[in-house]
C-alpha cells in the first residue's frame, strides 16, 4: 500500500521534472538525477551516465529529438508509488508526449527508482517499459 504522503511528494517531484523538461535545457534536467545514473531507453539500450555533464549532453540530445517530433509538453498519468525503505521509492507512470495543439505524439510507460537526498528527490534509475516488438523501434523516453 502506498503512503499517501510519499505519493504526494513523488507526484510533486515528477510535476517539477515535467516542467523542467519543458524548458528544453538538458542541464536543468540533469540536475534532477543522482550521479551516477542508469537509464534503459525505449530502444532497449542501456546507459550508465557518470557525470552531470554527460547526463546534460545525453538529455539535450533527447530533448532535441523530441523537438524534431513536435514536442511542446507532456502529461504524466497513472502514477504508482511503492516505498523502498525510508529513502527511496519506485515510481511508475504513463507519459504522453504532446504537440503544441495538445495532440498526442506518443505514449509510453516508465519506472523510476528515486532517492531522497538533502536536495530533495533525485532519479537514480530510469526504465522504459518495452515489449520485444517495441525494442526494435526507437522510442525516445524521459
Amino acid at each position: 500500500m502506498t503512503n499517501p504522503s510519499l505519493a504526494t511528494e513523488v507526484r510533486a517531484f515528477f510535476a517539477q521534472y515535467n516542467e523542467v523538461f519543458a524548458t528544453f535545457d538538458g542541464k536543468q534536467v540533469a540536475a534532477l538525477y543522482y550521479m551516477p545514473t542508469v537509464t534503459m531507453r525505449g530502444d532497449g539500450s542501456i546507459h550508465c551516465l557518470q557525470s552531470q555533464e554527460d547526463l546534460a549532453a545525453f538529455f539535450q540530445d533527447v530533448i532535441d529529438a523530441y523537438r524534431k517530433d513536435g514536442y511542446a509538453g507532456s502529461n504524466l498519468k497513472n502514477l504508482e508509488v511503492v516505498p523502498i525503505g525510508d529513502l527511496s521509492a519506485l515510481a511508475t507512470m504513463d507519459w504522453e508526449m504532446l504537440r503544441r495543439d495538445g495532440s498526442l505524439i506518443r505514449r509510453w510507460r516508465q519506472s523510476y527508482n528515486v532517492v531522497r537526498t538533502p536536495a530533495g528527490w533525485r532519479i537514480l534509475v530510469s526504465t522504459f517499459h518495452i515489449t520485444r516488438s517495441a525494442a526494435s523501434q526507437e522510442s525516445p523516453s524521459k
